[in-house]
């Protein structure tokens, strides 16, 4: 009984042993066919059809940064403005969006108008079949981006919320220093964003609440905002105050306000319409060092990164300079993040995340207290 009990045994041993191999010669025979539907499936990506509605700066960096065989249309009220981007990208333009919407061909739409008019737009799009990228924010509000975001899943469309601030390149350096454990643990998150407004800007669409929904929370403050998910994640509170400080505005020309987490960390930011000149600063402070982000190229200064490890002697940290002098490319960066997303067929609600805490943000201020989020 013994004898046969190690025969049952060593039977069974050998069986499993001929089934692994046999698995192991299976998934090899079947990695090139894997490999070939995957090249397939990006060879077809890269042949969407791209339409583009709003063709004011946002609008044109956008074009820009997509290969021009891809943009089969664009489109603005501004005619001049759509037959100026359009001869640019080799590209059809019409002043009527609906001619895109009810353009078959088109498989994606992006999104570059004021913030009034990407509610509409974004939900004949999805119910059109086509994927959208729209430009932050997503809709006036939060009770729009979440009409939007649930129209996307309803349609089974990959929806996704411009921030291209997070392919900036300190950025994206700043998360693999902390994705690698180089600072340790985040404990706390403090920035600023802001510029100093522009002749005739109270005259501008951004300055009216009906047509912006908002001020400068909703329009750099929102940027900040999505920058505390990437690395930090969705608060469970925050505490925050809008003022009309220098502006004749109905929308909030500044912003302050604390994002308070339940390890008990908390993120502190400030946004402005009234610093006077372009700023953008951003420092992580976690357990084991600090990184400090100054500059987004351009008018907003050369983006730098600071890199300092904490002394645990006490004393002065351990620095590493790091600058990026290089053209802005978080634009092609983002391109292809959403184009991996429709590849996967993965949904990422940002925009509605985001739009989450701006609101708790505003009913904090309205009440002067914390709010849940």
């Amino acid at each position: 009984m013994v004898l046969m009990g190690n025969l049952y045994q060593l039977l069974g041993i050998l069986g499993k042993r001929i089934f692994f191999k046999k698995s192991l010669n299976l998934i090899m025979i079947l990695q090139p066919y894997v490999e070939l539907t995957k090249n397939f499936l990006q060879t077809n990506l890269n042949m969407m059809n791209v339409a583009i509605i709003g063709c004011g700066l946002i609008g044109e960096k956008r074009a820009l940064s997509i290969p021009s065989e891809n943009i089969h249309i664009v489109c603005d009220t501004n005619n001049n403005q759509a037959k100026n981007l359009a001869k640019k990208v080799n590209a059809n333009f019409t002043n009527n969006y609906n001619d895109i919407i009810n353009n078959k061909d088109i498989d994606i739409i992006i999104i570059s108008t004021p913030n009034y008019l990407i509610k509409e737009i974004a939900i004949k799009a999805l119910n059109s079949k086509k994927h959208v990228l729209s430009e932050k924010p997503l809709g006036k509000n939060v009770v729009e981006s979440k009409e939007i975001t649930e129209c996307a899943k309803k349609n089974n469309k990959i929806l996704y919320t411009g921030f291209n601030h997070r392919f900036h390149p300190s950025i994206l350096k700043a998360k693999d220093l902390i994705d690698s454990n180089k600072i340790g643990n985040v404990l706390h998150i403090h920035g600023h964003y802001g510029h100093g407004g522009r002749p005739g800007m109270e005259e501008e669409w951004r300055m009216n609440p009906a047509l912006s929904g908002g001020g400068e929370l909703l329009d750099q403050g929102v940027h900040l905002i999505d920058l505390a998910l990437l690395f930090k994640g969705m608060p469970n509170k925050v505490f925050g105050t809008t003022g009309k400080l220098a502006w004749k505005s109905k929308v909030e020309d500044s912003a302050s306000f604390m994002l308070l987490y339940e390890d008990n960390s908390n993120l502190l930011f400030s946004v402005g319409w009234i610093y006077w000149k372009n700023k953008f600063e951003f420092n992580i402070y976690g357990s084991n060092g600090f990184l400090s982000i100054n500059g987004l190229g351009g008018s907003y200064g050369e983006e730098k990164l600071t890199l300092g490890i904490r002394n645990l002697k006490g004393g002065i940290p351990e620095i590493q300079n790091f600058s990026f002098s290089e053209n802005d490319n978080s634009w092609k960066k983002e391109w292809k993040f959403f184009k991996e997303l429709i590849l996967k067929k993965e949904q990422f609600d940002n925009g509605y995340q985001a739009n989450i805490v701006v609101d708790a943000i505003y009913t904090s201020s309205k009440k002067n207290q914390p709010v849940d989020v």
